[in-house]
């Protein structure tokens, strides 16, 4: 994904800082790609890969950059030391063939780091270090700033987690529920989303029941802009949190929608996880996957429907 921070990297623990500011958690198991300026700023991050699927792995960050016209890159590789070197030689291959220059390549496990490159390719030898990222200055001021940085993407799943009492309060609440227009979803969402607020009990059940029409389902997530995404995403997760799992498909793909129009991949691809939950195939899910795994700008992204106009006014209040 894009990112608009300036920060002044001058150390491999000063790299190693940055990646959960990006990523808005701290990874395992993972490689994470860096574009370097003068290109766009880009980052992305995969799982690491079974030997048998490393090829496919690579080529998940080789795509990305290419489309993005990424000229050099810095992969930073969150796994056992030991364990990373032939991870490490089937990225330098693939990316050698997609003539797009490696600067460095860093392994670190939570506590120490190691340069990957040979000696021949950086013209020095490798050195290694220990590191904090989570104490790292450019994370406590990120936090202090208002930024959330967790351990783990566990973490930032939970934050889709079910809150079963609330979801028994909405399910108990859906059998009286008509079906709302697009017009309600649009009106009390953006209310929601201008207040800071999570909508009621019974707002939540109007909701769940509105995502089953296709009208206002896209009516949810195809007015919204991306300077309103993150306070819509956070009325999203509320709602999310509050649905009971079988019916969590649509508003999760709406969360995770939201989640990519802010600029946060990994939080979408958590959604998308969520809304698999629910075992039932869900059209907004898979575009959003396509979205994710096209390496998609949300920079370019505007508004595909105009907001609805109706007499049914949004409410608010308890419920």
């Amino acid at each position: 994904m894009t990112d608009q921070r300036h920060l002044a990297v001058r150390s491999p623990e000063d790299l190693l800082a940055c990646v959960p500011l990006l990523l808005g958690f701290l990874p395992a198991e993972s490689v994470v790609m860096l574009g370097l300026p003068p290109d766009p700023a880009f980052h992305a991050r995969v799982d690491i890969a079974p030997a048998p699927e490393l090829s496919r792995m690579c080529q998940a960050l080789v795509a990305p950059a290419l489309k993005h016209r990424l000229g050099r890159v810095v992969l930073c590789i969150f796994t056992d030391l030991d364990a990373a070197a032939v991870v490490v030689q089937e990225l330098l291959a693939a990316f050698r063939v997609a003539g797009i220059e490696v600067w460095e390549v860093i392994a670190a496990d939570g506590r120490n780091w190691r340069t990957m490159l040979t000696a021949e390719e950086l013209g020095e030898h490798q050195t290694s270090g220990r590191y904090d990222a989570l104490s790292h200055r450019f994370v406590a001021e990120a936090v202090v700033a208002g930024q959330v940085v967790l351990a783990s993407r566990e973490r930032l799943a939970l934050s889709l987690a079910p809150d079963p009492a609330a979801a028994a309060k909405v399910a108990s609440a859906l059998a009286v529920q008509a079906m709302p227009d697009p017009s309600w979803v649009v009106r009390t969402t953006a209310a929601h989303a201008a207040a800071g607020t999570c909508p009621t009990t019974r707002e939540t059940a109007r909701l769940v029941v509105a995502l089953v029409d296709l009208d206002c389902r896209d009516a949810a997530w195809g007015t919204v802009r991306r300077a309103e995404a993150r306070a819509h995403l956070d009325v999203w997760l509320a709602v999310c949190r509050a649905t009971p799992t079988p019916l969590v498909a649509a508003p999760a793909a709406v969360a995770a929608f939201l989640a990519w129009l802010a600029g946060d991949g990994a939080l979408s691809w958590c959604a998308l996880d969520r809304s698999r939950e629910a075992g039932v195939p869900c059209s907004l899910a898979g575009l959003v996957e396509d979205l994710l795994q096209q390496a998609v700008s949300p920079l370019d992204w505007r508004p595909v429907l105009p907001e609805p106009r109706s007499a049914d006014p949004w409410t608010g209040g308890a419920a």
